[in-house]
């Protein structure tokens, strides 16, 4: 009796720690590609709105190696500038960087913490990176 009361308790710590490793050793072997696609993005992508990161996605040519929808409807100009919405506190060092990055400021608002520009596709993930900076979507036409 004694025998089969402790071959119960082993099976049932072995059925328990099964449990517990199997579950924990899948996830572990999980590929990158598994993972949600936000968890993949840098910090300053996250930041970036997604029809925008989209955008720029399909100007440098990534967006074949990666599941991206077609670009939405951003504002794109001749020379390859987005018309952006940039949530930060509106500071003059702010827009200098902008500025320096090839934008130009159309409109700023201190009230809505907004500045609204042309920004060049391959800069706004520089721009993103901007630890004052917030966040970066669409713009609207003033």
């Amino acid at each position: 009796m004694r025998a089969l009361r402790s071959a119960a308790f082993a099976l049932l710590c072995l059925v328990i720690t099964a449990a517990v490793v199997v579950p924990a050793a899948r996830a572990q072997r999980r590929t990158p590609a598994d993972r949600h696609v936000r968890d993949a993005r840098t910090v300053a992508q996250q930041k970036i709105d997604g029809q925008v990161l989209t955008a720029i996605y399909h100007r440098r040519g990534d967006a074949k190696g990666k599941a991206v929808p077609a670009p939405a409807a951003i504002r794109v100009d001749r020379h390859g500038r987005a018309l952006v919405d940039v949530r930060a506190q509106v500071r003059p060092e702010l827009e200098k960087k902008i500025k320096a990055l090839g934008g130009i400021v159309v409109h700023r608002s201190q009230t809505y913490d907004s500045i609204v520009g042309w920004m060049p596709l391959q800069t706004l993930e520089r721009l993103a990176a901007d630890p004052t900076v917030r966040a970066i979507a669409p713009g609207h036409a003033q």
